[in-house]
C-alpha cells in the first residue's frame, strides 16, 4: 500500500470509529496529503447515491479546488480550509457534531481535562457562538477563537478539532466527547474539577514530543494517540464494535 492509499485508509478509518464514538452520520474527517499540497476528505455519513462506492474519498488543492472524488463537496469546506491555510502545524481536521459535549457547552461551560489523557486541552475548550463553515469567514474566524487549542466548540453546532495527523485529531475528538460525558457523571455527585495544571508538564517530561524543547510546549501531539488509534482501529478491520463510556 503506498502513503495515498495509506492515508485513505485512516481516513476511512476515522471516520468509523467516530460513527461508533459518537453516533453521528454527520460530519467529515480530512488530512494533507504526504507532500502537503493536497487533503484527501471523508464522510463520516454513507453516500446517498446506492451505486456510489462507499470508500470514496475527495481530493483538493489547497485552495479548495477539487481535484478527484464523486461525492458532493460537503458544504463546510471551510472549516478544513481555514486550519491548513493559518495553521502550518496541523496536518488533519475533523468538523463533527458530538452530543454530549454539545450539551455540556449550550450551558456556557468549556470542556475540561477531567482526565489525565486530555491534560492538552488546557484551561478548557474554547466556544463560539454558531457558525456555519460554508461561509469563509465562518471558518477563518473558527480558526482564530481556536487559539492554540487542539479544538473549538460551536454552540447550537458541533466542533472543529485538529491534529497533526489524523490518528491524532481522531483521538483529540474522541477525548473531548469522553470528557464531556465524564463532566455529565461528575456534574451529579458535585462540580467538576480538572487535573492540576502541573499534569500536562510532567506527561509532557515523561512522553516528550519530537523536536526540540523550544517546541514542545507548543506542538499539538497527545500522549499515545497513534498507541491508541491503532487500537481501535484493530477493532474497526475486524468489524467489532465497543462500549463507550
Amino acid at each position: 500500500m503506498n502513503e495515498l492509499s495509506e492515508l485513505k485508509d485512516k481516513l476511512l478509518t476515522t471516520a468509523k470509529i467516530l460513527q461508533c464514538e459518537l453516533h453521528d452520520m454527520w460530519g467529515h474527517v480530512s488530512a494533507k496529503t504526504p507532500d502537503g499540497e493536497r487533503f484527501l476528505l471523508a464522510m463520516l455519513r454513507p453516500p446517498a447515491d446506492s451505486e456510489a462506492p462507499v470508500d470514496d474519498a475527495l481530493e483538493f488543492d489547497m485552495s479548495g479546488r477539487l481535484l478527484s472524488g464523486g461525492r458532493n463537496v460537503p458544504d463546510e469546506i471551510h472549516f478544513h480550509l481555514a486550519p491548513y491555510k493559518h495553521r502550518k502545524n496541523v496536518g488533519a481536521v475533523i468538523h463533527c457534531h458530538p452530543p454530549i459535549a454539545l450539551s455540556v457547552v449550550s450551558t456556557g461551560r468549556k470542556i475540561i481535562p477531567i482526565y489525565q489523557l486530555a491534560a492538552h486541552f488546557g484551561k478548557g475548550i474554547p466556544i463560539s457562538s454558531w457558525m456555519y463553515g460554508t461561509i469563509r469567514s465562518h471558518g477563518d474566524r473558527a480558526v482564530r477563537l481556536m487559539g492554540e487549542s487542539c479544538a473549538l466548540m460551536i454552540k447550537g453546532h458541533g466542533a472543529v478539532v485538529i491534529g497533526e495527523d489524523i490518528e491524532e485529531a481522531c483521538i483529540n475528538t474522541m477525548r473531548m466527547e469522553r470528557g464531556a460525558k465524564m463532566m455529565l457523571y461528575a456534574a451529579t455527585l458535585g462540580k467538576p474539577a480538572p487535573v492540576p495544571p502541573g499534569v500536562g508538564k510532567v506527561l509532557g517530561a515523561i512522553y516528550p514530543p519530537p523536536g526540540n524543547d523550544k517546541q514542545q510546549g507548543k506542538r499539538l501531539r497527545s500522549i499515545g494517540h497513534k498507541i491508541e488509534f491503532q487500537y481501535y482501529e484493530r477493532l474497526v478491520k475486524k468489524g467489532e464494535k465497543w462500549s463507550t463510556i
